[in-house]
């Protein structure tokens, strides 16, 4: 197909911009959109050709700059470096014969780094295109390496992730289920005998709460956009699962990408919506691929399109790839990268309930939150009830990493304790080893210690405690970690991740690895804890978003249990 047909695809859909750039960059032979390119698209958009090269250039995985045939990506999230990233990183670099960021003479492979693939049970991971490998060792580059140079290579997914089953730690994958179209029982049910008021309503008596990291009441943001002016509103399924250590969302794209569809149907049915969208991390091929399976088999059964099921409710789902951006995860950030921007956190408010995607009011839910309504709809807000504790009912899924004899995603209650999730579920610490800390809600999370084993792991329990919940992730540290290497990855990412706009986060993030690096490199002094606990507070006070108001817990946390290996006295308490 040529330059002129790709573009003219999407003559009409100025909002597209970052879903055109892909498909022009993945049509190239050098994995990037040339000058020529940008200028097509920007007449075509009536924009300037800055703009686009604006855009283009604010996703890690879009290049305005031509690349290999292949690209490798090496994950540098704390998991990935704890299991022995770094050292594939430099085997590659020596195989490759080039750094971090270049490309081979041959013009063969272009080496690159990705804060997080989204495989952390199964670390270390390399990307090759939208290949996946996993628990790679040094002996299994020149494999990878050679299979990619091979004339017939296809862009697929080797090694098969978790899905959702009967046993308590998910590890395997039900290929046919991931392909399948189940009974949608729940769609039935409410279709054939609900009206939007009582599927809100159930939602609202089941309790549940969504399982993005912040856990705000579903039902009542459903109810804000529900009671909005105006007749065209949207929902949209927020798959941009970016934060390190965390793979559940993944796990339930690929494995019941149903069950989310008929979420989604529900929701949009009790809110009033037409339109539905799920926007899924670049990174994540295969979850892209098996949605859209999906997606088709549920608008062959009719239980998408028009007139679903014979009813007078009509609704449909898009799919929108993102393009390596972590602050994406955030919903207004997520909601600009639709429209065709840089992916920049908006002023709040107004708030997406009432001006959200194109200015209509919008429901932003996280995949697991939508994975939940079926379920509810099915067998009863009651039956739901029964799991979990009075403040946050039903069940949560908690991706397991790190030292312990068994990894992958955990379901279970919320409120279930750590000390349950690592030693019954997880097996316990590898080797015999002794516990030292969990850091709990990923990158964004906190750190937590012995005397947190046996606290309930539920939004309102921890909070009072003073620390998060956040996505749920878990990473498990024995005693013979250092932490302070950990902490500099993830200030790092941070550093990596902020998108520019806010000040706070732009100066401060770079402001705390200098510093934390200052500290690992022996160069240290008595004013350090300090500056690094005074700049994230002002970030937390001060920045626009979540990853800018992120750093101070968790370096709260750290100060509080580990304050000797950062060359400190211990802080007070964790507020």
């Amino acid at each position: 197909m040529t330059q002129e047909v790709v573009v003219s695809q999407h003559r009409s859909a100025t909002a597209g911009l970052v879903d055109r750039l892909w498909e022009l960059q993945q049509r190239s032979g050098t994995q990037h959109i040339s000058p020529d390119e940008i200028s097509q698209v920007a007449r075509d958009l009536s924009v300037s050709a800055g703009y686009v090269r604006g855009v283009a250039s604010f996703y890690s995985m879009l290049s305005d700059q031509p690349r290999g045939r292949h690209v490798i990506r090496v994950c540098q999230s704390p998991h990935c470096e704890l299991a022995g990233g770094t050292e594939l990183l430099e085997l590659l670099e020596d195989e490759l014969h080039v750094d971090l960021g270049g490309t081979t003479r041959d013009g063969e492979f272009t080496l690159e780094g990705s804060s997080c693939l989204g495989a952390c049970s199964d670390a270390p991971v390399i990307q090759v295109d939208d290949a996946l490998y996993t628990q790679v060792t040094p002996d299994l580059i020149e494999d990878i390496l050679a299979q990619a140079r091979k004339s017939d290579w296809v862009h697929s997914q080797p090694h098969l992730p978790s899905i959702l089953g009967d046993t308590h730690l998910l590890r395997s994958v039900d290929f046919d289920n991931a392909n399948a179209v189940n009974d949608y029982r729940g769609l039935r049910k409410a279709l054939a005998s609900m009206s939007p008021d009582d599927v809100l309503e159930e939602v609202k008596e089941s309790g549940l709460r969504g399982r993005g990291g912040a856990g705000f009441p579903t039902a009542k943001k459903w109810e804000f956009t529900r009671s909005a002016t105006g007749e065209q509103k949207y929902l949209i399924c927020n798959a941009d699962e970016g934060e390190p250590g965390t793979f559940k969302d993944r796990l339930l794209l690929e494995g019941c990408p149903h069950r989310i569809v008929e979420g989604m149907v529900l929701a949009g049915w009790a809110i009033g919506a037409s339109k539905g969208f799920i926007y899924i991390r670049g990174e994540y091929a295969e979850s892209i691929s098996r949605v859209e399976r999906a997606l088709d088999a549920a608008r062959r059964a009719n239980y998408l399109g028009k007139n679903i099921l014979g009813s007078s409710f009509s609704f449909d789902i898009e799919v929108h790839r993102g393009a390596g951006a972590y602050v994406c995860g955030e919903e207004t950030s997520l909601i600009e990268s639709m429209e065709g921007k840089r992916g920049f956190p908006r002023l709040r408010p107004p708030y997406p309930a009432s001006f959200g995607l194109f200015g209509k009011p919008t429901v932003i839910n996280n995949v697991e939150t939508l994975a939940n309504v079926p379920s509810i709809i099915k067998d009863g807000a009651g039956a739901y009830r029964s799991l979990g504790v009075d403040s946050a009912p039903g069940t949560k899924l908690y991706p397991l990493s790190g030292a312990l004899k068994r990894t992958g995603v955990a379901e279970a209650p919320l409120g279930t304790t750590l000390r349950e999730l690592i030693y019954d579920i997880g097996g316990g610490i590898t080797d015999g080893k002794d516990f030292l800390t969990a850091l709990v809600g990923g990158a964004a999370g906190v750190f937590l210690g012995e005397d947190m084993l046996d606290v309930p792991l539920d939004y309102d329990s921890l909070a009072a405690n003073g620390a998060v919940l956040g996505s749920g992730a878990i990473l498990v540290l024995d005693r013979d970690c250092q932490v302070a290497p950990l902490i500099l990855n993830i200030l790092r990412f941070f550093r990596h991740e902020s998108c520019g706009q806010c000040v706070p986060c732009r100066v401060g993030t770079a402001r705390l690895v200098e510093v934390m690096e200052n500290i690992l490199e022996g160069r240290g002094t008595s004013e350090d804890h300090d500056t690094l606990l005074e700049t994230a507070r002002v970030m937390k006070e001060t920045s626009l978003c979540p990853l800018g108001q992120s750093p101070y817990p968790l370096l709260k946390s750290a100060f509080h249990y580990f304050g000797d290996q950062l060359g400190t006295s211990k802080a007070e308490g964790r507020s």
